[in-house]
């Protein structure tokens, strides 16, 4: 009878750690779960904020690069410029050479007309 009872003891001691050996189990399986979502969460927050910082130096590098192009736009359009304004000042003093040419050439017709004129009438 005592070797029953002692039995029977002792499966009501193994059955209650058993019991409470599950509960912990699952208790830390619980954990473990919440502990690789955090470090999920952790891992993608990280991945946000490297991405960030990548976005972040590739605008940097794209605002340089078009900066510096708008530099050497400016001053080819400025060059262009330039050439440009000479050769219209250089058109327009030539016409204004032909211009008084032209009167020079008009005023003495006229003055030699005059002097013929005046030549005759004086016969």
């Amino acid at each position: 009878m005592k070797t029953k009872l002692l039995s029977v003891c002792t499966l009501a001691l193994l059955l209650r750690v058993g019991a409470y050996a599950q509960d912990t189990t699952a208790l830390s399986k619980k954990e473990i779960r919440q502990q690789e979502r955090a470090e999920r969460k952790a891992r993608v927050k990280d991945d946000l904020k490297s991405a960030g910082q990548s976005v972040g130096n590739a605008a940097s590098e794209t605002g340089q690069t078009i900066k510096e192009k708008a530099k050497v736009a400016d001053e080819a359009v400025s060059k262009g410029a330039k050439k440009v304004g000479e050769t219209v000042n250089k058109g327009l003093d030539k016409a204004e050479n032909a211009i008084v040419t032209e009167g020079d050439k008009i005023k003495a017709k006229r003055d030699s007309s005059r002097a013929e004129k005046a030549r005759r009438d004086s016969l």
